[in-house]
């Protein structure tokens, strides 16, 4: 996959750039290249949207590539290859965006990685989502709605109404995400975060995770609670930590899963190539409570808007 992204950089490279262009690397070259590639593909399809009165707004589409590999007790390793195309139509973002993006990834919480070991990871949701989004802000709260179809087979249509606020106190940030999503093979499900994050310091933030997921299939209700604590190093690396609970309401209240884990991100090449490293641990109840640790390895490659 590695190899692969980086022989299609090189070959979308060309000569028509500007003297900084060529004293940069064949790889920053090609990067830059593919970058307006991008942008110009974003560009385009506005006009068929917008008129030209917005021409100064910034284009911020963007395509981010990864691979991440995982390494679960008495597994494997098993490499997840993602690309993730969001597209930003930069005169009318303000109210309309046309996406190709990978299914929720925007909502992905801080544990994902983790509780992928409790799963068959050969069986994670890879799905890309395309469509329309509408969003509007009233009342200090950020409405979006989309709609489009989930790229599987068979394809399917889904609707999906988000809505965000943030709430200050005098010391912590109540940060409020409340997703309701229609798929029409599945039904609905419901996404709820009350997340309160407080600024320890200039570089450290804690942030106690209170997530409450449902859906019209199983009626299962999913709770997730505990601390999360950011520390960023410098400019090029940061790290977290995580420890929460996860609890269900059937067959009665009772702790599913424990999870413990550390993420350490850093940015590796120039401003768009970044590695993450995650060792977990998880207690789920399925296993009597018995550990099961791992660790992720990941790299993601950002082209376009940076």
């Amino acid at each position: 996959m590695k190899f692969l992204t980086l022989n299609l950089l090189i070959l979308l490279s060309s000569n028509a750039f500007s003297k900084d262009y060529y004293q940069k690397n064949i790889i920053d070259r090609a990067h830059e290249k593919f970058s307006k590639q991008i942008l110009r593909l974003s560009s385009n399809i506005d006009n068929f949207f917008a008129d030209s009165k917005h021409e100064d707004l910034q284009n911020r589409s963007k395509l981010k590539i990864s691979l991440d590999t995982y390494f679960v007790e008495s597994r494997g390793p098993h490499a997840i290859p993602d690309v993730n195309y969001r597209l930003m139509l930069p005169r009318t973002e303000r109210r309309l965006q046309l996406f190709i993006e990978k299914e929720d990834d925007e909502n992905k919480d801080e544990t994902a990685e983790s509780k992928a070991a409790t799963k068959n990871i050969q069986d994670e949701d890879n799905d890309l989502t395309a469509g329309l989004r509408y969003m509007v802000e009233k009342s200090g709260i950020r409405f979006s709605w989309d709609n489009g179809i989930i790229v599987n087979v068979p394809m399917v249509v889904f609707s999906r109404f988000t809505a965000k606020k943030k709430i200050l106190f005098d010391q912590w940030v109540l940060k409020i995400n409340q997703q309701v999503k229609w798929v029409n093979d599945n039904g609905f499900t419901s996404d709820l975060d009350l997340d309160f994050d407080k600024k320890l310091s200039r570089k450290h933030i804690l942030r106690m995770v209170n997530n409450t997921f449902w859906n019209d299939q199983d009626y299962v209700v999913r709770f997730e609670n505990g601390p999360s604590l950011f520390h960023q190093i410098n400019r090029k690396m940061a790290i977290s930590y995580h420890a929460h609970v996860v609890t269900i309401n059937k067959p009665e209240f009772v702790v599913d899963n424990y999870i413990l884990q550390v993420t350490y991100r850093q940015l590796i090449y120039s401003k768009w190539l970044y590695m993450n490293i995650s060792p977990f641990t998880n207690f789920p109840r399925i296993n009597n409570f018995h550990r099961i640790p791992g660790l992720t390895v990941g790299f993601q490659a950002i082209i376009g808007h940076i």
